[in-house]
């Protein structure tokens, strides 16, 4: 059987530290399922993640905790999600997120989870 991993409030432990272009980012999955993963990510401020997708079949949904980034994909599309704010991001759409002058923390859901 798969375990299913949950956040407790208040808890960031199980922290992995993703390379990013600049600034940076801490990520932990609070959520590890058959059929998904759900991460929780601080980013600080004025990072830069590169240029990334998630896998052939995988769409991943953003929504933005605190702070305000802004995406950019690959046909040079921009959203900025501000607090509350959600985007999806399609199968193979490659895409990188800017942060700016302040920290900003997410929650992502990745479907189904990268093999």
């Amino acid at each position: 059987t798969e375990s299913i991993s949950l956040l407790k409030a208040g808890d960031f432990h199980g922290v992995l530290e993703w390379e990013v272009k600049k600034g940076r980012m801490l990520s932990h999955k609070a959520i590890d399922h058959i059929n998904a993963e759900v991460y929780h990510t601080r980013f600080s401020k004025n990072t830069e993640v590169d240029w990334h997708t998630h896998g052939e079949f995988s769409k991943e949904i953003i929504v933005c905790l605190e702070g305000e980034l802004l995406i950019l994909l690959e046909d040079g599309t921009e959203v900025v999600l501000k607090e509350l704010d959600d985007y999806k991001i399609g199968r193979q759409v490659k895409h990188m997120a800017v942060i700016g002058n302040k920290p900003c923390e997410i929650v992502a859901m990745v479907i189904p989870k990268e093999k």
